[in-house]
């Protein structure tokens, strides 16, 4: 028993350890983004996921490759799900909580452009990450758990912006995730997912062709 506690202490660790390389990594390679004039806007987004079942808030941003293709790096943060798990037999007393932040990377093709109407399709990387803690009283034994795990998915959707004027577009879209399952629930859990989201973005910079210019 102690072996297999040393092991989950051990797995939470790694685990930690790596999320902070992958934020770490995710920094390096997109801050400087924010330096060139494509990186267009910036804003924030409401959403809310069938699979966590809680509203969550995060940061969107438009990167422009061109006036049909974008980039879109987001990120979410859920507020955390609580279950009872008392059922007033083997458990008198219990909860699971759960917290999910999450990562995407989505590239939008423009498909409808019409004036200050624009909708689009979306496809992209989806990284999840997901706290499980456990705390009941099982036959008269209090018992505690918490695991932790990172997983890859797939987005995909759709979605419309409003160009107002020339700094204000609100936004929505559908996304669906194809994620791979939390093998270490109690029961299994699917990171496969529904979500709908809606934001303000404000411009911070504006279109600009790229171009290569080199000086002789």
């Amino acid at each position: 028993m102690n072996v297999f506690s040393n092991f989950e202490f051990d797995l939470s660790r790694t685990l930690i350890k790596m999320k902070k390389i992958f934020i770490n990594t995710l920094m390096i390679l997109f801050l400087p983004l924010a330096g060139f004039s494509q990186f267009t806007h910036m804003g924030l987004e409401v959403g809310y996921s069938s699979e966590v079942k809680e509203p969550g808030i995060g940061l969107f941003g438009i990167y422009r490759v061109n006036d049909e293709i974008k980039l879109t790096p987001n990120f979410m943060y859920y507020l955390p799900h609580t279950v009872n798990t008392a059922n007033g037999t083997d458990i008198s007393e219990g909860t699971q909580r759960y917290e999910w932040w999450m990562i995407n990377m989505d590239g939008n093709y423009v498909i409808i452009n019409q004036g200050m109407f624009e909708g689009y399709g979306l496809m992209g990387l989806n990284f999840a990450n997901m706290i499980w803690e456990r705390d009941e009283v099982v036959r008269g034994q209090v018992e505690q758990e918490r695991r932790q795990e990172l997983n890859l998915g797939l987005n995909v959707g759709a979605g419309i912006r409003l160009n107002l004027g020339n700094k204000v577009v609100p936004f929505g879209e559908l996304r669906y995730t194809l994620g791979s399952k939390y093998d270490f629930l109690v029961t299994e859990g699917s990171t496969s997912q529904f979500g709908i989201f809606a934001g303000i973005l404000i411009r911070i910079a504006e279109d600009k062709d790229r171009t290569i210019t080199e000086d002789f």
